[in-house]
């Protein structure tokens, strides 16, 4: 007897879901054109080699959960991958911030301060519509920072605008969201470590900061 998927158990379907959407999420670039996930997985490593071999960093930001995967990731491409990488989620930091200028800037203020040209900012915000993740995409594309997105919910959300690169999951879950732009994030690092990616020297491809 064929089973619906609404009469599946909660665990396999919840799976099931969030596999589908490993291979259902949407790239694109600057110029809002689609890319394959092929190649905007392989862009974003190219980026990644060719500017931290420039002596570039790479910054992650987020909130929340996405706090939890840009700390995870600043480890991980350091501590695994050898690539400079930091989060500005130091509570002394946020706190001072938050005081002093207002929430909508803990991330703009960091990356005024310690972000260089050529540096590469991964943004990341399940909904796209958060205000300091807006404001640190705009300093950093203002700053001629590579800005790598990743966002969810809503397919015209702002954030998926302002990135060189854009990783969109197409799902309104807070959990599948984090999940998916976290197993993103460690695609491109995992690939990078393995000599797999980047599949061609794509980075040219890839629009230089103004």
């Amino acid at each position: 007897m064929q089973t619906l998927p609404s009469q599946l158990a909660f665990a396999t379907d919840y799976f099931r879901q969030l596999a589908s959407l490993s291979e259902t999420f949407e790239v694109s670039d600057s110029q809002s054109q689609p890319l394959s996930f092929d190649e905007g997985i392989s862009r974003a490593a190219a980026l990644v080699r060719q500017q931290t071999q420039q002596q570039k960093k790479v910054i992650f930001i987020g909130n929340g959960g996405s706090a939890a995967v840009a700390s995870h990731q600043a480890i991980d491409y350091w501590r695994n991958g050898g690539f400079p990488a930091i989060a500005f989620n130091d509570g002394a930091l946020l706190t001072c911030i938050s005081n002093d200028f207002g929430y909508e800037q803990v991330f703009s203020k960091p990356i005024a301060t310690f972000a260089q040209p050529g540096d590469i900012v991964f943004a990341i915000s399940s909904s796209g519509q958060s205000a300091n993740i807006l404001a640190g995409a705009n300093q950093a594309n203002q700053m001629g920072c590579y800005v790598i997105t990743l966002s969810a919910f809503k397919p015209d959300n702002p954030l998926r605008q302002l990135g060189h690169l854009n990783f969109y999951v197409p799902t309104m879950a807070y959990g599948f969201a984090e999940i998916t732009h976290l197993c993103i994030c460690h695609c491109i690092l995992d690939g990078l470590m393995k000599g797999a990616l980047p599949e061609a020297d794509l980075v040219e491809e890839t629009a230089t900061p103004a």
